[in-house]
Parts: C-alpha cells; structure tokens; sequence
C-alpha cells in the first residue's frame, strides 16, 4: 500500500512529533481541532523528514468503499458519527457503506465481503470474533471507536469514560450531593465499565460509600422509556434514601430520568439533580436544559474516515493507532446545590 519503503512515513513523523499518526493526519488534512503547539512540533517534523502527503490513491477512491458499521440510529450520537463520517467520505471522494450492526454477525460479514472494501469503520460495537477473522483474511484496516486494540491495521478513536464520569460524580459532589444514582446500561461493555470505575472512583475519593441500591442497568435499546422506568425504581425509595442526583450512561437515558422525576411530583434541579452523555442535540433544549458530558460526535466520524484513508496508504503500525478526544462537562440548569441532607 505504500511507496518506497525508504522514504518517511506518517509513523516517523508522528515520532519525531511526539504524537499519534491520527493526530499528524488531521494536522496534514487541516481535519479536527489540533492544538498550536501541537501543529507547530508535527509541521517541523513534516519538513525535517521531508515527507510527501498524498491523497488516496484513485484506484481505492473509484474502485472501493469504506463499509461503517454502526449501532442503533435512533441514538442520536450515531447519527452525528455518521453525519461526520459522511461530510469526510465526500470530501476525499470516497464512497461509503453503512449498515447497523445486529445480533446476525456471519450476515454481516457476508454482507461486508460482497463489497469492495478499502476499509471498516465500526461505532457501538466491540469488533466481534467473525469480523476480525474477516479482516485478517481481506488484508484491510480498521478504525474502532471507542474500544482499545493494540493490533497492527487497527486504528482506535478513544474517548476517556472513566475520567469523563468521575468528573462528573464530582461535578455533584462538589455540590453537596452524596446520596448518587447511577442509571448504567447492560451488557458490561468495556465502555460501561469504564464510566462505572469513573463513578465509583469519584465516590471512593470522597469516602462516599457505593450503594448498590442507588445503582440500576438497563438495555441500551430502551433509550428514553428506558431511564423513565429505571429512575421511577430509584425513586421508590422512601424520601430519605432516595437519590438526590442521577447520573445517566447516555442522554437519552437522562431525558427519561427527567421525566420520571417530574412523573413523581418532583422537580429538576430542585429535589433531584441530571447528568448526561453525549451531548446529543435535543440535551440543550430538554426542560430543564441538560448538564452532560459533551462527545465531539461529529468530529469523531470525520476523524474515522481520514484515520481509515490514511491506513490504506501506509504501512500498518505494529501496535496500531490510537486517539484520544476530548469530552468536556457541560454545565447547565438540570444540576444544583442539594437541598436534602
């Protein structure tokens, strides 16, 4: 996939710069946010080595597709992957693929086997036994969203659920919260459990004892009803053990938790405080509008696509890719001081 074997690649660059290839590629395609320091170390080391960026070779642009595969598209936050995954296949004259990832694994690795594939990118999903066996056989690469592979020809696009969730468990701790309801999603995800060492962790430091009865784990599926039915189980504790503030795996799930605290004869932020995840577009908009943990979603499906592109053309890495994202707290009216002992 790659030219003269002595002439610099995007790993040596990356090297010399102190970064990851992904973060070379965004600076070399002017794609996502990089900061100046940052810009300046892989520019310098860009004209050091005397690399060459190219484009994607034409034959992958007429000739092959980029297969997403995505989870469900009735949760906001895939849909704004994709949006971004879309605006930068477009913008390489690409041609994409996208399926929603089900239970049916071998169909989709049929499916994906009938198409010319330059390459896969995969959100929602750890990369299941019969798509990596695929993969390995087809020669292609990888890009993983938010799961950790250190494999060669697999790029990952990370973004820090543990720290992101204990910042905000804190976030409620710093308001006088001690009594925190966690609504978790089944399944024990590597994602899953990372916000919940987040959550747990931010308690411990606080010596705020994890009680497993202000804990409840859904399906991810149920989205809104879902958090409705999970908080209406938190909130049937009697007054005085009941959660003064929530925390939810996603937003959708948050949206629900608002209802149900509303539902209840209660009152966001008054008697129960809301945190969310994604930052998905209604969140701003909810009533009250939604303090969340803010995914650059949009941002992440462009970064996927130019990460994937750039691995066609260079020779793989031997412990693969990986980037880490930003997911700043967004502070809005759903949290407040606890007004509860």
């Amino acid at each position: 996939m790659g030219g003269d074997s002595n002439s610099p690649k995007i790993a040596d660059v990356a090297r010399i710069a102190g970064v990851s290839t992904a973060t070379v590629s965004r600076v070399i395609h002017d794609n996502g946010f990089v900061s100046e320091d940052t810009r300046s170390r892989v520019e310098k080391a860009v004209e050091q080595l005397g690399y060459q960026t190219r484009r994607v070779p034409r034959q992958i642009v007429s000739e092959k597709i980029v297969l997403l595969l995505t989870g469900d598209i009735v949760n906001p936050f895939f849909a704004e992957v994709i949006r971004g995954a879309q605006d930068e296949i477009i913008l390489q004259k690409c041609a994409m693929n996208i399926m929603q990832l089900s239970t049916d694994h071998s169909k989709i690795v049929r499916a994906a086997a009938q198409i010319p594939a330059a390459g896969i990118i995969i959100t929602g999903s750890y990369p299941f036994p019969e798509l990596m066996e695929w993969r390995e056989e087809a020669k292609v690469p990888l890009v993983v969203i938010n799961y950790r592979i250190n494999q060669p020809g697999i790029g990952c696009i990370m973004v820090d659920f543990k720290d992101a969730f204990a910042r905000a468990t804190r976030h409620f701790i710093n308001l006088g919260h001690t009594r925190i309801g966690y609504v978790d999603v089944t399944g024990g995800s590597e994602i899953s459990m990372a916000r919940m060492n987040g959550y747990k962790t931010a308690l411990a430091e606080a010596n705020i004892p994890f009680r497993s009865e202000l804990y409840t784990a859904i399906p991810a599926d149920t989205h809104v009803y879902g958090g409705f039915q999970a908080a209406s189980n938190l909130l049937a504790l009697p007054p005085e053990e009941r959660p003064t503030a929530i925390l939810g795996f996603n937003d959708l799930f948050a949206l629900g938790i608002m209802h149900a605290v509303r539902a209840h004869g209660l009152r966001v932020p008054d008697d129960i405080s809301v945190i969310g995840c994604d930052d998905v577009p209604m969140a701003a908009y909810a009533f009250p509008p939604l303090t969340t943990v803010s995914l650059p979603k949009y941002r992440i499906g462009k970064l996927a696509v130019s990460t994937l592109l750039q691995m066609c053309i260079e020779a793989p890495d031997p412990m693969g890719t990986y980037t880490l994202m930003e997911s700043p707290l967004i502070i809005r009216e759903s949290t407040a001081p606890c007004s509860k002992g």
